[in-house]
């Protein structure tokens, strides 16, 4: 796998839209255009900045209520932002009413992923692993196995574990994307075109923004 696609999907979200929709997406989801002349690869709205957890939520704040929409790519499209960890399945079953979505999360610094999938408004695939506090693996386990789900674990990096190559799970739901059709160097080069910045609606931000902040008020 790229490195370069490596790192990116190392702490992200995303949602995976078919080509057909987009031009329908802002109208679905309430959004405001802010630019389409911004790179996506260590775009603003999702590259951290803050360099301890005392100042993590009013880095996070700003850019919560941000959404990217990536090029084409071999016929679909990617839609990232950080928003996505809290709204993923509210978006996805909205923008699903005439089509599959699917929802996709890596992050390695929790040691967590999850995957989805909507069709016709609803959840049909989800699934989530992630470790506790103790250590311990914790999982969702929702639906039926989706065939894209067959054999993803080959196209995903290995690491060394008691002197053997095994596939470094985290990155499944990469392994997934890629069994769609879409391979790490469409990603790459789309990395380095042009993207779509929107803002959410006022609801939708202001849901996040109260999930956050209660989140992080405990």
């Amino acid at each position: 796998m790229n490195e370069q696609v490596q790192e990116h999907f190392s702490c992200a979200d995303w949602l995976l839209i078919p080509a057909s929709v987009r031009k329908d997406v802002a109208d679905i989801l309430g959004l405001t255009l802010l630019s389409e002349n911004e790179q996506w690869d260590n775009n603003s709205i999702l590259c951290t900045t803050y360099e301890n957890a005392d100042n993590y939520l009013n880095d996070l704040l700003p850019r919560v209520d941000k959404i990217l929409i990536s090029s084409v790519i071999n016929g679909y499209y990617i839609v990232e932002g950080k928003c996505l960890r809290y709204i993923y399945e509210t978006l996805g079953k909205r923008l699903s009413a005439k089509c599959g979505v699917y929802y996709f999360s890596i992050d390695l610094w929790e040691y967590r992923y999850a995957y989805g999938y909507y069709e016709r408004s609803q959840e049909k695939r989800f699934y989530s692993a992630e470790l506790d506090a103790t250590g311990n693996l914790q999982e969702e386990d929702r639906g039926r196995v989706l065939s894209c789900e067959n054999d993803a674990e080959c196209h995903i990096p290995k690491v060394r574990i008691e002197d053997e190559q095994v596939p470094n799970s985290w990155f499944l739901p990469l392994g997934i994307m890629f069994n769609l059709g879409i391979t790490d160097a469409e990603i790459q080069q789309a990395l380095s075109k042009l993207c779509s910045i929107y803002m959410l609606n006022s609801t939708d931000a202001k849901m996040i923004k109260n999930i956050i902040t209660e989140k992080f008020s405990l």
